[in-house]
């Protein structure tokens, strides 16, 4: 069927594009973890929430606190070029007991909003000041709730700073998409051509598709694939995906040029598509998987002989 080739072609390009997209974001990951971004954005995050852009004030006081310094080695330097030792993780509670320490440090007082209340008007950073009184005027004279307002802060701030990470490691998947997809010729074009013409191929993706979804059973919050950048590869050079250089010799320059425009669109389109992220390619493989047996139901079981 017309319907049913189109669908076991998706399916081929979406396994390839999972593939590809867990190498990415394993080397994503390796890159990340050597360069501790992470640290860095969680600074920066901090540094905004408490306006202090030196990091030489509240930002300082609050890495310095008992609450905060346990969680990394050495000592915060705000003007320190290198952040690795840094935190890339910071509760929310801690940090919330960390202001209530820095505002109010006989601890016997933190039962009384009248003595955070004493203390934030002593605060000379106007902005931070607002920040508090409003939460604390909200809270009324619940400690507690004040210091959920306090967390909650915190979390809204560690929201923007997660779009930043997120963002950043779209754009590094990306590039490295790009460059896989040169070095190794993941053409999406070409790939999309090759199934659409060979059934034997085509057939032969969906058997290594099935297969790789039998192998990995979807699980809660997981994308179904374990083993980190290593296993990845060697299951993207396993499948025996439609990829690689092939060139034969003898063309003209008119057909280089054509070949240099078309695989260039081709290397485009798998690096937007990588740059999805894993998860996505995989929960959409799922339910292609399961549209394709809605289609093809005789796979499923055998079909039975005619009564008549």
């Amino acid at each position: 069927m017309f319907g049913s080739d189109i669908v076991d072609v998706a399916l081929g390009m979406i396994f390839t594009y999972l593939l590809l997209s867990l190498i990415c974001s394993a080397l994503n990951e390796l890159i990340e973890g050597r360069l501790k971004n992470r640290a860095t954005d969680l600074e920066n995050g901090l540094r905004e929430l408490l306006n202090d852009p030196d990091g030489t004030t509240l930002v300082k006081k609050v890495y310095e606190h008992g609450m905060i310094n346990g969680l990394f080695k050495g000592n915060y330097d705000p003007v320190a070029a290198d952040k690795t030792n840094l935190p890339s993780y910071i509760p929310s509670r801690s940090f919330a007991l960390a202001i209530f320490g820095l505002l109010v440090p006989d601890r016997s007082a933190t039962n009384s909003t009248a003595s955070f209340r004493d203390a934030i008007a002593q605060i000379g950073n106007t902005k931070v000041k607002d920040a508090l009184v409003t939460m604390l005027n909200i809270s009324g004279d619940d400690v507690d709730k004040f210091r959920e307002n306090v967390e909650n802060w915190f979390n809204s701030t560690m929201d923007r700073v997660s779009g930043w990470y997120k963002r950043r490691s779209q754009m590094i998947v990306f590039v490295l998409g790009f460059v896989l997809a040169m070095a190794m010729n993941v053409n999406s074009i070409s790939i999309a051509n090759d199934l659409w013409v060979h059934k034997a191929q085509r057939n032969a993706m969906i058997s290594a598709t099935q297969g790789y979804l039998a192998n990995r059973p979807q699980k809660e919050g997981q994308i179904g694939v374990d083993g980190g950048l290593k296993a990845n590869i060697e299951a993207f050079q396993s499948y025996g995906l439609p990829i690689g250089w092939k060139i034969s010799r003898g063309h003209d320059v008119k057909w280089w040029v054509g070949f240099g425009v078309v695989s260039l669109l081709g290397w485009l389109i798998t690096a937007c598509a990588v740059s999805l992220g894993a998860p996505f390619w995989f929960d959409m493989l799922n339910k292609l998987v399961v549209v394709r047996s809605t289609i093809k139901p005789h796979e499923k079981s055998l079909e039975e002989p005619s009564k008549s």
